[in-house]
Order: structure tokens, then sequence, then C-alpha cells
């Protein structure tokens, strides 16, 4: 059966190209959507950090994407609370000191 979660016609992840050499960034990656994007990123490839609160889940996450695509699969995580500015502020000087660049940032995480 056809994948119509985008319409007919419309986009799915089989459609992205080789992500190699490219880094992506993303919020509440450890979950539910953001945890889906992260597989999809990683099975083409790309080069991913997550930005999550929990360390705990954020490391079980990097564990179990490792698992599915391998020990070489380039996952990290840096722990940032979007509700605590000083956290947010940690986080971006890592990232900065850390990546040579970002090609994307996908804003996935919700403070309630």
């Amino acid at each position: 059966m056809a994948d119509t979660t985008f319409g007919p016609d419309g986009w799915t992840p089989a459609q992205l190209g080789d992500l190699s050499g490219k880094t992506y960034v993303i919020t509440g990656g450890n979950a539910g959507a953001g945890f889906q994007a992260a597989r999809i990123l990683l099975s083409k490839g790309a080069k991913l950090v997550m930005l999550n609160r929990s360390e705990e889940k954020s490391a079980a996450a990097v564990k179990g994407l490792k698992q599915e695509f391998g020990p070489n699969a380039d996952v990290s995580f840096i722990r940032m609370d979007l509700a605590d500015l000083s956290s947010v502020r940690a986080a971006s000087e890592q990232l900065l000191a850390t990546l040579p660049r970002i090609d994307a940032l996908i804003c996935n995480a919700a403070i309630a």
C-alpha cells in the first residue's frame, strides 16, 4: 500500500538524498516526532546533535540509535532546558565550540 501521509503525490522521507557531511541539530530529539526525524536523518548519513532536557532519556535515545544504525552513527546530545536561559546559553556555546557548521536546526521541542 502506498504511503499517502503527505498526500498521494506529496513528500516522503524516501525522497531525501544522501546527507553525508551535513550536520543537523534538533531540539527534543529523544522521543516522539523528534526521535523519528533523528532516525530518518541518521538513515541518510547525517551527523546529528540532539538538544534535550533529560540526560537519561537522551543517553537511552543515543544508545538505541547506535544499536539501530551501528556504533559509527554520528549522533550525540547536549543537555539543554528551554525553560532555563542559562542552559540555552551553555548549550549554544558548546555547539559553537564543537561544530564547524550547522546545516539545519529543527525546532521540535515545546515549552509547557
